[in-house]
């Protein structure tokens, strides 16, 4: 029996290059593979593909054969391997050789690791195509799927068969096709007025949906493996479909325009899961700035990976803000993150990545002022797109806060950070102190129709509503808290924004019109998750219901912050961050009177 494979150090592991080759064989054959080491120069004259999939249970490996020796690997990749190769050698020889991570980089060598982790933009970006394997056609993932006969019109679809991947990629191109005819004239490749037979095959409906929801799409690597290639194609068990014709598919079921599909077909649009599109594909993430580290991380957040120092390594090949991030797998996660936070601080002299805090210090390993990227950024969402895109993008002349007294440029004042890195301290002013907090806007659990939120949404906000006007009364900027509404902050016109609010809320306008449709979408974060508080000074505000604000936490306005925060005294100066927040009358220019004579004092982050 021959023995494990042996890695032989890389004499460049700066520029030198692994790369594999499949031999030929019929389905059921042993999998062999050949690796050779090429050098930068002979890479120059080499052309090779590259692999993009998820490595799956890490703790469970099968064998392969690689230069005559035994390598494990998951059951993923060598089903991977074992559909890309070729039936015979005559095949073979016009199969370009492929790089995969976990065969290519020796995973026991932390330098090798490290230095091809900082190439693998690089790496992708120089492969002549990306093949992007989403698995078998059926894969045991699939089982979570709940297909429920009276959402989808079909009793038991059974598991996913060949011929079912077959329709669901048909079915792909066709919503290509119909996505690109704004005259919505109907008329198909064959001349017909009548819809393909996959667009009414439900069958292949389920299977995409399926493909859609498989691990690839949770993935945080595969963000960049996508963004920078060259061409891709998306492969499963042996029936392939170009990466941009997928793309297509998905947009138009999360938006339908051109050729609308049949009213059957319509009611199972939202359950299809083609929003995960949106997590892996730059062209297809919503309030993404390249140039702003925080707005990918955030946009990243429900992404998967093996190490949380990924989270930050594996975008930096898709950002140009990345001078505060260096690639070392031999600190640990927690001394990571804080070294990021602190040069970023100190480099911009903001607070800006204290938007991404969100009750950081619970686990008790970081300062509440360092971002921790291995648990989901605060939930209110409409803030964040505030903040960090619809502020610079529709505002471009918007100063911060206050120009009395806090710095028009938006920098901090009296910066300090702690030698050891652990506490953080900035001038600011307190705005008041929190009496009473809603419940968390829950509009999704144990409903009994998942496209329909709109009795949920209404039951939440008039629950706060009631509650909040039995404590203040009929002055309570309610609307404007809900819609997160104030000069110049006018995302939504504002006065027609609160009619609308108020109409609907009283079940008074036509739920079914596309206007209303779409102030429904636009209101879904603006609840969900989310809280409203009353304030010692009987102002209003919003905050993340995941960040676990108590009554008695305080409202600051910090120099060189984005929005007002929400802190919990531990002493005299001492302060815990909880989470950023909304406050009605603190945002922008808006500020105030009475908080502009407010006494800056320093304080001290934990």
């Amino acid at each position: 029996m021959p023995g494990d494979f042996q890695y032989t150090s890389l004499k460049n592991p700066e520029s030198d290059l692994r790369l594999i080759q499949i031999a030929s064989g019929q389905h059921g054959d042993d999998l062999k593979c050949t690796i050779t080491v090429h050098s930068k120069h002979s890479l120059k004259r080499t052309k090779y593909n590259a692999l993009s999939y998820t490595w799956g249970d890490v703790a469970v490996k099968v064998p392969i054969s690689l230069n005559g020796r035994i390598c494990f690997v998951t059951p993923n990749l060598e089903g991977a391997l074992r559909n890309l190769r070729c039936l015979t050698p005559a095949e073979r020889g016009k199969q370009l050789p492929l790089w995969v991570d976990a065969i290519c980089i020796n995973q026991n060598d932390r330098e090798e690791r490290d230095n091809q982790v900082r190439r693998m933009k690089d790496i992708y970006q120089s492969a002549e195509w990306v093949t992007i394997w989403l698995g078998n056609y059926y894969e045991p993932c699939d089982d979570r799927i709940l297909i429920n006969e009276a959402k989808w019109g079909i009793e038991n679809p059974g598991r996913g068969s060949e011929m079912d991947t077959a329709e669901a990629t048909r079915l792909a191109l066709c919503l290509g096709y119909m996505l690109d005819d704004p005259s919505k004239d109907q008329t198909f490749l064959d001349g017909t007025k009548t819809y393909p037979p996959e667009v009414e095959n439900i069958k292949a409906w389920v299977q995409l949906s399926r493909l859609f929801q498989r691990a690839w799409f949770e993935r945080l690597w595969v963000i960049q493996e996508i963004s920078v290639s060259q061409r891709a194609m998306v492969l499963c068990g042996k029936y392939m479909i170009l990466w941009p014709q997928l793309e297509k598919a998905a947009k138009y079921i999360l938006r339908p325009r051109g050729i609308p599909v049949p009213p059957r077909i319509q009611k199972i649009l939202p359950l299809m899961g083609a929003h995960r599109m949106t997590q892996v594909s730059i062209k297809s993430m919503w309030n993404v700035d390249e140039k702003n580290i925080l707005t990918i991380l955030h946009t990243t957040q429900d992404t998967k990976c093996l190490d949380p120092r990924d989270r930050l390594y594996a975008i930096l090949g898709i950002i140009e803000d990345k001078e505060d991030v260096e690639i070392d797998y031999s600190i640990p996660v927690e001394q990571v993150y804080r070294n990021w936070a602190e040069k970023r601080i100190r480099r911009t002299n903001t607070l800006d990545i204290l938007s991404a805090c969100a009750d950081s210090s619970r686990l008790g390993d970081l300062p509440s002022w360092v971002p921790d990227l291995r648990r989901p950024f605060g939930q209110d969402k409409p803030l964040w797109i505030f903040d960090h895109t619809a502020r610079k993008k529709d505002f471009p002349s918007l100063q911060t806060y206050t120009r009395h007294f806090l710095q028009s440029d938006g920098k901090c004042r009296g910066l300090q950070i702690s030698q050891d890195g652990l506490t953080l301290s900035v001038h600011g002013y307190q705005a008041g102190v929190i009496r009473h907090l809603s419940i968390i806007g829950d509009v999704v659990s144990n409903l009994q129709d998942p496209t329909d939120l709109t009795t949920r949404l209404r039951s939440v906000l008039n629950e706060w509503k009631d509650t909040i006007l039995k404590l203040y009364g009929p002055g309570f900027r309610f609307a404007d808290v809900v819609l997160r509404t104030s000069e110049p902050w006018d995302l939504l016109p504002v006065p027609l924004a609160e009619l609308t609010l108020n109409a609907w809320m009283e079940n008074s306008v036509y739920d079914g019109s596309q206007d209303i449709r779409e102030f429904e979408r636009l209101l879904f974060p603006r609840v969900h998750g989310c809280q409203i508080f009353l304030t010692s000074r009987l102002n209003g505000g919003a905050v993340p219901g995941d960040c676990q604000a108590q009554v008695g936490d305080e409202i600051w306005i910090l120099s060189g912050g984005l929005t007002p925060f929400i802190l919990r005294r531990l002493g005299p100066t001492m302060h815990r961050l909880i989470s950023p927040c909304y406050l009605y009358g603190s945002m922008g220019y808006f500020v105030r009177k009475q908080d502009t004579t407010e006494e800056l004092r320093t304080v001290t982050l934990v």
